[in-house]
């Protein structure tokens, strides 16, 4: 049976550098393949996303400039230097509303190696700025793999005392291994218990998130409560006022930093090719088009809604 990362894809190139020994060690039954490019195994058009994300193989890499996005208007900007980097391409959960099946051909997971070409650029951004509100978990969900890959370590030491905020945004638990840090701001994905067993394929219920969110509270940070995307499901308005009032009687809301919401949106060209091979209900609501986004057509109904049951703490909308 092909189970994840049996397979594991290493560009030549990279394929004797002591971190990429490490990981290959860690899966010392995975068939090892050298190759010339991630994209050769990467972006031929003729693979199945669906297909693969039943046993995703792993892409080790060597990135190439640029290494560090300004964000589009599909991602809340919570700071006016708010950027994006991409230390790897894909996750591991399989949430139907994901646009990463509508951008790119393959499920397969890619994790660059080369951190230190990364955090040069960032570190010239940032000193160019004076400072940055950095996300890394926007093309993955980063600490969801951090027991195997300590990608978000990496990334955290490599903040330490610089004016950079970094983004963990995650649907993950896996928080034990961070102490406190005041520039890392843990973004935690909440969802109706319905939206994680129906849409949010593999990921930790809503109660072992809260519990996470707990555990980093109770080290001292201040994590964003992320209500993103606002799933339109049966019975809408009692699902999620039951919802947001188990969080926020299970939390402090005067212990979160901030909260970040809005519904269900993608790009239309996203939209049309996720549709045509991922068969969910999500995709046959009533939307409209504007701008080239797909959106509810009673989007704005839908965020009043919401914000009558959130708490008088920063918001931040879509």
């Amino acid at each position: 049976m092909n189970l994840r990362f049996s397979h594991i894809y290493v560009e030549k190139r990279v394929l004797n550098d002591s971190y990429v020994k490490e990981i290959l060690d860690k899966f010392p039954r995975a068939e090892v393949i050298e190759i010339n490019h991630y994209k050769d195994r990467f972006n031929p058009y003729y693979q199945s996303f669906r297909a693969q994300k039943k046993a995703q193989s792993l892409i080790l890499a060597k990135k190439e400039a640029p290494f560090i996005y300004e964000a589009s208007e599909l991602i809340q900007k919570q700071d006016k230097n708010f950027f994006y980097t991409t230390p790897m391409l894909n996750c591991i959960y399989d949430c139907h509303y994901c646009f990463l099946q509508g951008m790119y051909p393959s499920s397969n997971l890619v994790l660059f190696v080369n951190f230190e070409d990364f955090f040069d650029e960032v570190e010239r951004v940032y000193k160019n700025l004076g400072n940055i509100f950095l996300s890394i978990s926007y093309d993955t969900d980063i600490l969801a793999v951090e027991n195997l890959f300590g990608v978000a370590k990496k990334w955290a030491d490599f903040v330490m005392d610089k004016n950079i905020k970094l983004e963990l945004r995650t649907k993950s638990v896996n928080v034990d291994g961070f102490e406190y840090q005041e520039n890392i701001v843990f973004a935690f994905s909440l969802s109706p218990e319905i939206v994680i067993e129906k849409y949010e394929k593999f990921t930790p219920k809503l109660d072992a998130r809260i519990k996470a969110i707990k555990k980093v509270i109770e080290k001292g940070f201040r994590p964003v409560i992320v209500f993103d995307p606002i799933i339109k499901v049966a019975n809408f308005k009692k699902v999620y006022k039951e919802f947001i009032e188990k969080v926020f009687s299970e939390i402090d809301y005067k212990k979160v930093e901030s909260i970040v919401y809005g519904t269900f949106r993608m790009n239309s060209t996203q939209f049309k090719a996720i549709k045509k091979e991922l068969l969910s209900d999500i995709y046959y609501y009533p939307y409209k088009v504007k701008n080239g986004i797909v959106e509810y057509e009673d989007k704005e109904e839908i965020i009043r809604f919401i914000e009558s049951l959130l708490p008088p703490i920063k918001k931040f909308k879509v």
